[in-house]
Order: structure tokens, then sequence, then C-alpha cells
């Protein structure tokens, strides 16, 4: 009987130290400490918190935006102990995910105390992450990816310019731009949740201003017919000598202008010198 308490004592034993390295495993994260090095800890957001919403990335793992018990927002990946904070988020979501180059870019909408509108860009490849911190606090932005999938344009409106986020080749540039047709700096909402233009772009041109339209003449009147000539008298004589100019007039006469030259295609916006923005850089095996 004895030998069978301290085989079921041990057994129990061992079933509880295993629950406990499960809990250590999946429970532990590593956090920048904001000198170079990372802080050790128990992973709350992981064993008591709420997952909000999840993507997944470029090599087919996955991300997952958390909040802790605490309410403070991260993001981890299924593969990597260590997290990304969002450290001043009082809320966040996951706003837009594009694969860009060989990294995968997630945007992720944050709101900060006296800012409404807060982004984190975040580039993954692997467990390797570059972020920045963006936003004017009042607008979102339109984001764009270009055709050839190698960049993307993440635009805010300036008064009369767009500022406009380059993300391409592991780098987030600033730039000034000129807001192309259809593009209104004043829309509210900028953009909608998804980050997209809200409303149709149509190109507007300025009142009195008619460059590049073609603006056909009237058609010209008929003229009126001659009146048949006395045969024989010397107004028939005289009518005959005037038709062969009065044919040679006509087509003249009756001639369209020739129309103005359609406008040229509108020419792309103008790039003033673009600033390079230094990311945050991350590495989740750390």
């Amino acid at each position: 009987m004895a030998t069978y308490k301290n085989f079921a004592s041990a057994h129990w034993r061992t079933l509880i130290a295993g629950v406990a390295a499960g809990v250590l495993l999946t429970g532990c994260a590593m956090t920048p400490n904001g000198r170079g090095g990372v802080l050790m800890g128990l992973d709350t957001a992981e064993l008591f918190g709420t997952p909000i919403s999840t993507f997944r990335l470029r090599d087919g793992t996955e991300g997952t935006l958390r909040k802790d018990p605490q309410g403070k927002y991260s993001i981890k990946l299924s593969q990597a102990f260590r997290v990304v904070p969002l450290a001043n988020a009082i809320t966040a979501r996951v706003a837009r995910v594009e694969n860009v180059g060989e990294r995968t870019v997630v945007i992720v909408e944050t709101q900060e105390r006296g800012c409404a509108y807060r982004y984190e860009v975040l580039a993954f490849q692997g467990t390797d992450v570059l972020q920045w911190t963006v936003g004017n606090c009042k607008d979102r932005p339109r984001v764009d990816l270009a055709a050839d999938g190698k960049s993307l344009n993440i635009d805010f409106p300036n008064y009369n310019r767009l500022s406009r986020m380059i993300y391409t080749d592991n780098r987030l540039l600033n730039a000034s731009v000129a807001v192309p047709p259809g593009v209104d700096t004043r829309a509210q909402p900028f953009a909608d949740d998804a980050l997209r233009g809200t409303g149709p772009a149509i190109a507007t041109m300025p009142a009195g201003n008619d460059s590049g339209r073609v603006i056909p003449a009237p058609p010209a009147a008929a003229p009126a017919p001659a009146a048949a000539p006395k045969t024989g008298s010397r107004a028939s004589a005289r009518a005959r000598r005037q038709e062969p100019a009065a044919r040679t007039a006509t087509p003249a006469a009756i001639s369209l202008p020739a129309p103005r030259a359609a406008a040229a295609a509108p020419a792309a916006p103008m790039i003033f010198q673009a600033e390079e923005i230094k990311p945050v850089v991350i590495d989740l095996r750390k």
C-alpha cells in the first residue's frame, strides 16, 4: 500500500512539474528594457489576456495582437518568445496587412492619450522586425500598394499637399508630394477603416479654366440661293463670270477652325527631397 501511495505521489509531482513547465514555456515573454537589453517576465497576455486579431506572415507563421489584463497591447509571433510592445496604446487594431518585397508590412492603428490616430508600421521578415511610429493624430492615412508589390505609399493630408511615407527596401521615407487629381485633402474621413480612400476619385477643373477642352465652332449658315439670272441680259453674263470665283471661295467660308490639341496626361506628383525615418530594430530570437 505504501509503495502504491509513493508511486501515486510521484506521478502527481511529475504531472504538476510538466504543467508548470508548459506554463513557463508558453507564458514567458521578453521585452526591450530601453537600454539594448531585454527583460524576462511572465507573459500575462498569453496566459490571461485577450487575443484581438491574428494575421499571417509571408512565411506562413501567424502573429497575434493581444491585450493583457492591465490593458496593455502587444504583438507576438507564434514561433517567438519575445514580443513587440505597443507601449502607449489605449486601443489598438490591425488596419492593414500587405506583403511588400521580402517582408510583411502590418499597420496597426492605435489611440493614445491626446492622440486619436497613431500608427505603428511593422515590417516582419521571420523573427526580424522593423518598427516605425507615424501619424498626425487627426487623420487616417490612405495606403496604396504599388503594382509591382515593391513599395507602399502611406499618405496623410497636409493642407494643399500630401505628406507621404514610402516603405521600400526595408526603409521608410518621408516626402511632401503634390495632390494627385481626384484626391480631396479636406475629405472627412480622409480614409476608411481599411485605410483606403473614401468617395469617388473624380478630377475637378478650376472654374473659368477651360484648358484642354475642345470647343467646336458653331456650324456656318448655308449661303442663300442666288436668284436665277435673266437669259441674254448683262446680269446673266456678269453672273457667269463671277460663278468660278464663288465656287472657289465657298469651301473656305464654311470650313471649321482647327480644334485645339487635347490636354496632355497629368504628370506624376512631384516628390520633394525625401528624408529617411530610422526604425526601431527588434530581433525576436533574443
